[in-house]
């Protein structure tokens, strides 16, 4: 894990002018979290509430993040949680592939080889296209260990979703209790 890298990399997140999205942001989203632990959660793009305060899951989906979390044997501080995107994309609408890439190919991997995680979670289909590459739907991909560059990566979904389906929600509780198990063995 390279620290001064993850510093420098946020301080030039919080700077970022490579895509449209600056345009309307108030604060980029680099991450937070217990980067040592080597535990990535990677979610979508920041909300609202995350574009105000420049910090990962803080919103009304953060709070029953923290409550799915604490339910299924976790912490919020048990990961390093970062978006795939890190600036808020206007009315909340999907990033866009050139936002997509951009963001990906300055910030995201980079940050990623820093972190030098154990494993990720991948939780929605922007982390997933990030890191993966794939467009299959998040039906057929949870609860997989797939790999991002010899890392283990647990896909689930995105904690919006479960916050709105119970269906998903009872998945994403079982992939949770993949991820223990996997953090267990490592």
């Amino acid at each position: 894990m390279d620290i001064v890298a993850l510093e420098t990399l946020a301080r030039g997140i919080r700077r970022c002018h490579s895509c449209r999205l600056h345009e309307n942001r108030t604060h980029a989203v680099p991450g937070n979290g217990d980067y040592r632990r080597r535990v990535v959660l990677l979610g979508e793009a920041p909300g609202e509430r995350e574009d105000e305060l420049g910090l990962s899951f803080m919103g009304r989906t953060g709070q029953f993040l923290d409550g799915f979390l604490a339910q299924n044997g976790f912490d919020r501080d048990d990961f390093f949680i970062t978006p795939a995107v890190k600036c808020r994309p206007p009315n909340n609408r999907d990033p866009r592939r050139d936002e997509l890439e951009t963001c990906r190919d300055k910030w995201l991997l980079p940050q990623l080889d820093a972190l030098a995680p154990a494993i990720i979670l991948l939780a929605g289909k922007a982390a997933v296209r990030q890191t993966l590459g794939s467009n299959e739907p998040l039906s057929g991909l949870h609860g997989r260990m797939l790999e991002y560059c010899g890392v283990p990566a647990l896909v689930t979904y995105h904690p919006t979703a479960m916050m709105r389906f119970p269906k998903i929600r009872n998945a994403a509780a079982e992939d949770l209790a993949a991820l223990n198990k996997a953090l267990k063995i490592t």
